[in-house]
């Protein structure tokens, strides 16, 4: 009002339009410089390294181990064990898996085989019933569904060629989260209460995955797990020794023989981890690398990538029909292959090099028909000379110095064969269920004391032209794992999409040995009617997969965890790390 008192109604008019105008051409001048965002996905962002997996409290393990100094691999031991604790559906020390290790300084990447194996009392004969069907259950519930595992001879492999900082210290958040328990998390609590029924044939099992009272575990209670926390402790002291050779190890194999397991001390002491030669092809200018047999995985998504080389992916468009019929075709060709002439290198002739051979993907590529879909009955295997449960994860960590892990491990079923071994808190896997058993003796992949069975965990590594890691990736899922890798790399690579976009579209999955196409919800109505009038056969599925990726470009860390499952989460630094380490990383 003193404005106005001073100043006449025509003076005012005069200020107000000055004002305006002036604001107006702020307004223009600032309009330019206003943020904007490209994509509706965006990831994490780091400086000076990211982790990434299927757990949050795993992934702040994993960071914390990085920031005090740790390099990819302790970071990775210190999210494989924790992961254990805080994810016990999938994350495991009863499980087995496999790991890609690339040392920049070397320019080299490492493919560690950690798997399960067949203990040496294992015959086919002992999981069929009277009248010779397959006893399914007794390859999936309780002791003798179990392989020898190999997760902690694997881990600590990677530490003792790898690691930098002190064993005992990259355990300790892990021992003591076991020790002073975790809070129930709504995903925690939902997959025990699934699980209940089929853990609670088993009187071990429910002493750690029921509450006192007999109820299940609630959003908020404290999860406490005294038994494991000794276990890792022991593992803490003596290595892998104390699991293979210890007390710890002895105390399993009392368990086994009490309640009818096949595992004897001999498997665990003669089990070994294996150095595989990593498979590799060349892709729009990348190299991507990945898992060789026995894991059936890494072939058969190079296998697809070099047919999609074949075509100009890029012009059909994101999310057209023509780019997922393309994509169907693709799988189910490969698919063909995959089952029928992989299995574990050590027992049987597997032809990889033809498998990976760009002439073989070259003939395999010229038989799409881009306007019709192929009938999968009428696909037949290339010739080239079990089904996995969907409760596998996976984590991947990128260091400042370009250091990768690429790590994907595995129970098989959601918390394994649900039996824990009494006193040591360990849940075990039921991977026997995984050899081919209705294919007869000479089947690649056919049961065999000490063979290891296939699989389809494919842990990916991609390179850049200059030899630097560009992105690591792998993702749960049993048979859609390597159909999930290979449309997350064609987003990236041929699409030009931000990790996190990359990990959020909307993915199919094409097998062989099924007519269908199935879709995850998000396509349009339209896409799925012009898909069916190519012959395609479609169903709207569940979430496909749960990728753990970060890509690196331009001096940046950029950390997706996929949103497919509750509570992954991706954590970089934005400082440089500390040299200092305390006595346990993220201490209490």
């Amino acid at each position: 009002m003193k404005i106005i008192r001073q100043v006449g109604r025509s003076a005012l008019v005069l200020v107000i339009l000055t004002f305006v105008f002036s604001a107006s051409a702020i307004q223009a001048q600032t309009r330019q410089a206003l943020i904007r965002y490209e994509s509706v996905h965006h990831p994490e962002i780091a400086l000076h390294g990211m982790v990434v997996s299927q757990n949050d409290i795993a992934t702040e393990v994993g960071q914390a181990i990085l920031q005090q100094g740790g390099n990819a691999v302790d970071a990775a031991v210190g999210v494989g064990f924790a992961l254990a604790v805080t994810l016990p559906r999938a994350g495991n020390l009863g499980g087995s898996g496999f790991m890609l290790v690339h040392v920049a300084e070397e320019g080299k990447t490492y493919a560690l085989d950690y798997r399960s194996m067949a203990p040496l009392a294992s015959n086919p004969s002992l999981f069929k019933m009277a009248d010779g069907e397959i006893d399914w259950d007794a390859l999936t519930h309780g002791a003798k569904a179990a392989g020898v595992p190999g997760t902690v001879a694997g881990l600590h492999e990677a530490w003792k060629r790898w690691g930098s900082l002190p064993w005992k210290d990259l355990l300790a958040p892990a021992q003591q989260l076991a020790a002073k328990g975790i809070v129930v998390s709504h995903d925690l609590a939902y997959a025990l209460s699934e699980g209940v029924q089929s853990m609670g044939q088993f009187p071990s099992s429910t002493a750690v995955y029921l509450r006192p009272d007999g109820q299940g575990w609630q959003p908020g209670d404290r999860l406490v797990q005294k038994d494991l926390a000794w276990s890792i402790g022991q593992i803490m002291e003596g290595g892998a020794d104390a699991f293979y050779r210890g007390e710890l190890g002895r105390r399993i194999i009392k368990a086994f023989a009490a309640d009818g397991g096949l595992m004897t001390l001999e498997d665990l002491t003669t089990y070994q981890v294996k150095d595989r030669e990593a498979v590799a092809t060349d892709y729009r200018g990348y190299r991507v690398v990945s898992m060789p047999p026995v894991s059936a995985g890494g072939v058969t998504l190079i296998q697809m990538l070099n047919m999609l080389s074949q075509f100009d992916v890029a012009t059909l468009g994101a999310g057209s029909v023509q780019q997922l019929h393309l994509l169907a075709e693709v799988m189910k060709r490969a698919a063909a292959n995959r089952r029928t002439w992989l299995g574990d290198p050590d027992f049987v002739d597997v032809p990889v090099t033809e498998f990976i051979s760009m002439d073989v993907a070259k003939g395999m590529a010229a038989l799409i028909d881009m306007n019709k879909a192929a009938d999968v009955k009428a696909v037949e295997p290339w010739p080239l000379g079990k089904k996995e449960s969907h409760d596998t994860t996976h984590f991947s960590v990128l260091d400042a110095q370009g250091n990768a892990v690429s790590n994907t491990y595995t129970l098989g079923h959601s918390f394994g064969n649900s039996w824990v071994a009494a006193g040591t808190g360990i849940l075990f896997d039921n991977q026997m269920r995984n050899y081919s058993y209705g294919n007869g003796p000479d089947h690649p992949n056919a049961l065999v004391p000490k063979k290891r069975m296939l699989s389809t965990m494919t842990p990916t590594l991609v390179l850049d032209g200059e030899g630097k890691v560009f992105l690591v990736t792998g993702t749960p899922g049993g048979s859609y794992i390597i159909n999930v890798i290979l449309q997350v790399l064609v987003n990236v690579i041929d699409f030009d999409m931000n990790i996190a976009e990359a990990t959020h579209r909307p993915r199919i999955y094409q097998g062989w040995n099924w007519p269908q196409m199935g879709l995850e919800p998000g396509f349009s109505p339209d896409v799925i009617e012009a898909l069916q009038a190519m012959g395609h056969q479609t169903r709207i599925e569940k979430t496909m997969g749960s990728t753990q990726s970060i890509l690196w470009r331009d001096g940046k860390f950029y950390g997706a965890a996929d949103p497919r499952r509750p509570g992954a989460a991706a954590a970089g630094l934005m400082y440089p790390p500390s040299a200092r380490l305390k006595a346990a990383v993220g201490e209490n």
